[in-house]
């Protein structure tokens, strides 16, 4: 009989180590029931995730954080001892940032897109007394544009497409200007009207008075060059048969942006032969992040001293007001300068091209980037212009700083060296021709 009670006894020990902790005791069931669930869910999480790669392509980036090592960079930021040794580490790692299109830096470049999204052509006709700008021609047309966005954007066109319509005067001959502006959403997401300003052909012989007509095309693709060379195929079609010009035009919009580096070919009538012909609309390869900018032109025109200085007050988000003599010069400079900032990026007010009707932007209590004419700045009353603003004369190559102007500190020996390099590599720009290579070069030494 002892015997048989003690292998009962046994039996009962062993049933109740197989079916786990003591059910009396709550908190060892707590513990271990949390602990089993974390496991269990992990297990889950990670099986999810695998089977998700293996049944579709990842849509993240290879070097791209997944949420929760961007939650444990989170909490090592907070619980780091030596901000110094962090702000060290993070400068560490966008200095391995060189190619603004690698997949550390998500841009547009990777995903296909139309080369412009609207192309218009703006005249001028007389309203009352005076004459005012409007769309003469537009693909798609207005009456059929289904994007809000787009709509919006077209309204405004007309007026940035002659900023100095008070200015603008009939002439028998005048210099082509291409030109850029900017239009910026509310999701921060910015849009590009790219601009070429000509004299059509004259009508009679010899030839009269005329207006200037503007082509624009409103894109998400930056690229100067690009939109240049489409120009110099469209106003030379446009001075023979405006028929032509449409043609092109609505060939080209149907067209998808083409790769850095690639060409897409595009087949339209030309009514000067009466056949198809094919062009090619290259883009430029050689820094893609420069390919909308011509910083050798922008040292050459304002000089290393004023770049310098230029630089170091959008670092320190000054209000900057930029004037020039012509569209062209003005907007081609600060479309350059603002690309010295990477890998940051300007989050103040930023209009390259300010109209003469809203000039009250000037006045603005934030930091901006704004382009206006010389005819503009006689404009505006040095008292009614913010205390910190300081105005760039790009013709003159000076800076000329508010009365509460307070001077930027600054390490002397690192800006004196920078400066002695800037004017070596300046000589060697004005000794040779302006390249593209050249361009890339500048920007690397403002981004070292």
């Amino acid at each position: 009989m002892v015997f048989l009670r003690k292998g009962a006894k046994l039996k009962e020990e062993k049933k109740k180590n197989l079916s786990g902790p003591d059910q009396t005791d709550p908190k060892k069931k707590n513990r271990l029931s949390t602990l089993y669930n974390s496991m269990r869910g992990s297990k889950r999480r990670e099986l999810k995730e695998s089977n998700s790669t293996e049944s579709e392509p990842s849509k993240l980036s290879p070097t791209s954080e997944t949420p929760d090592a961007k939650t444990l960079r989170l909490l090592e930021e907070r619980m780091c001892d030596d901000p110094k040794k962090l702000l060290a580490d993070r400068v560490r790692e966008l200095r391995k940032v060189k190619d603004p299109d690698s997949p550390q830096i998500p841009t547009d470049v990777r995903e296909d897109f139309p080369l412009f999204e609207f192309v218009c052509e703006v005249s001028l006709r007389r309203k009352s007394e005076n004459f005012c700008p409007y769309i003469s021609w537009s693909h798609p047309p207005l009456r059929v544009l289904e994007d809000d966005r787009l709509a919006s954007i077209t309204l405004n066109i007309p007026t940035f497409c002659f900023p100095d319509m008070d200015i603008v005067e009939p002439v028998k001959k005048m210099k082509t200007e291409t030109y850029c502006f900017v239009f910026t959403d509310l999701q921060a997401q910015n849009k590009f009207g790219y601009c070429r300003r000509f004299l059509p052909a004259p009508k009679s012989d010899p030839p009269e008075k005329r207006f200037p007509v503007v082509y624009c095309m409103v894109t998400k693709l930056r690229s100067f060059e690009t939109f240049s060379k489409i120009f110099d195929q469209v106003v030379e079609l446009r001075n023979f048969s405006s028929a032509g010009a449409y043609s092109l035009l609505k060939a080209l919009i149907e067209q998808n942006a083409p790769k850095p580096g690639k060409s897409v070919t595009v087949k339209y009538i030309n009514p000067k032969i009466g056949n198809l012909v094919e062009i090619h609309v290259e883009r430029v390869t050689a820094g893609k992040r420069f390919e909308h900018v011509d910083l050798a032109y922008v040292l050459s025109k304002l000089g290393s001293k004023l770049l310098v200085e230029i630089f170091i007050n959008l670092l320190c988000e000054r209000k900057l007001l930029f004037v020039a003599e012509n569209l062209s010069d003005l907007t081609t400079i600060i479309h350059s300068i603002m690309q010295l900032l990477y890998p940051l990026h300007w989050q103040g007010i930023y209009i390259p091209v300010l109209p003469q009707e809203i000039l009250d932007a000037t006045c603005s209590p934030v930091p901006f980037v704004i382009g206006i004419l010389k005819q503009h700045a006689k404009e505006l009353e040095e008292e009614a212009l913010d205390d910190e603003c300081n105005l760039v004369y790009i013709a003159e190559k000076r800076i000329v700083k508010r009365p509460n102007f307070t001077d930027i500190p600054f390490n002397k020996k690192f800006r004196k060296k920078f400066l002695q390099d800037l004017k070596l590599y300046k000589g060697k720009v004005v000794k040779s021709e302006q390249t593209s290579d050249q361009t890339v070069e500048i920007g690397d030494m403002f981004y070292q």
